[in-house]
């Protein structure tokens, strides 16, 4: 039990819920809803690094493994991040063939251009295999798929104007509930140990709640709900009360890991949008990261894969440089790959 009370210690000293003063200058680091839209990119600049320091490890240097082996929670924020996004998306423009059009040429003119490389290299893939393996039709129906977040996600895409319309209808008991049987369910799929150890689908499952919660501090926001604050603090206390419930099968049981992981989100939503407050220096950084975070964890990814079937090797000796350089390699590349693409005007062609 040292492991998890260090954790939330640490978390909690962070979490920024009391003013701090700074020499000469009184800082308000107090947490407000509009912190997840104004840090939205810093946010996802986290997530992407995080869910890299897990996929690489550190097993030299303990306290980055000690970091990096929660990184999973880094695609909850993505998650969430995109819940809210979308939900102000639609409210801007609400023409859903518009709507769908800009998702789906966010996602695959970068996956399919980035993907040749994964499926010529690692897979070995015939025109018609890559053609497959990138449409993510193959996550859903058994055959070839490159990972299982970007099918995730553009299946978020898909029920995002149902979700947001149950927000607009206000039926909030409904959603509430939605996201209360979601986890019900996953707890029993966890408890029961009725799928794989990394069963893809599963991963979506339990975290579909995160999604609804970005659609819902974008409602809190729009239409002014002060006490959307209350609510979100409230979570988090209820979700630091169930991590810890959760916590001793944290490491039995090896989808209960990752499963409490979620339950600590507001807390590090939290954490994170008050580092940037505190650290303005490091925000132009980290925005840039997650401006280009969807091509970074392609090419990432690639490297990941590799890794996992053998086709890459990393000698024990040197793990941990190796590892901050696939992190540093992957991020400078796939945020060149993000201004090439955006320079290349292939959006513009459809």
């Amino acid at each position: 039990m040292i492991e998890i009370e260090i954790l939330l210690l640490t978390l909690l000293r962070l979490s920024g819920l009391t003013r701090r003063q700074k020499t000469g200058n009184r800082m308000k680091c107090k947490f407000e809803i509009g912190d997840i839209s104004t840090y939205r990119s810093e946010l996802m600049g986290w997530a992407i690094v995080w869910i890299m320091m897990l996929h690489f490890t550190f097993t030299q240097v303990k306290p980055l493994g000690f970091v990096a082996q929660y990184g999973f929670a880094g695609v909850e924020l993505f998650i969430m991040v995109s819940g809210l996004g979308l939900f102000f998306s639609l409210l801007k423009d609400g023409n859903l063939k518009r709507f769908y059009k800009k998702r789906l040429l966010r996602i695959f003119p970068a996956y399919y251009l980035l993907g040749i490389f994964g499926s010529w290299l690692l897979h070995h893939d015939t025109l018609w295999q890559y053609l497959v393996r990138y449409s993510t039709i193959g996550f859903w129906t058994g055959g070839l798929y490159a990972e299982w977040y970007i099918p995730s996600i553009v299946a978020l895409y898909a029920v995002a104007p149902l979700l947001k319309g149950l927000f607009d209808r206000r039926q909030l008991v409904a959603v509430a509930l939605l996201c209360v049987a979601l986890l019900a369910v996953s707890f029993v799929v966890v408890a029961l140990q009725l799928v794989d150890k990394g069963e893809p689908h599963f991963f979506l499952l339990y975290r579909i709640p995160a999604f609804v919660l970005g659609m819902a501090c974008a409602f809190w926001l729009v239409n002014g709900i002060s006490a959307g604050r209350k609510y979100f603090l409230g979570l988090m206390a209820v979700g630091v009360v169930a991590f810890a419930l959760l916590y001793p099968n944290h490491h039995q049981v090896y989808n209960y890991k990752y499963f409490s992981l979620l339950f600590l989100l507001p807390l590090l939503t939290v954490v994170l949008t008050t580092v940037s407050k505190l650290c303005p220096w490091v925000n132009p950084v980290m925005r840039a990261i997650g401006t280009a975070s969807l091509e970074i964890y392609i090419i990432q990814g690639m490297f990941f894969h590799a890794i996992l079937t053998g086709q890459m090797t990393i000698p024990a000796a040197w793990h941990d440089a190796v590892a901050v350089g696939l992190i540093v390699g992957s991020t400078l590349s796939g945020m060149a790959a993000h201004w090439l693409i955006g320079k290349s005007g292939i959006n513009r062609l459809f």
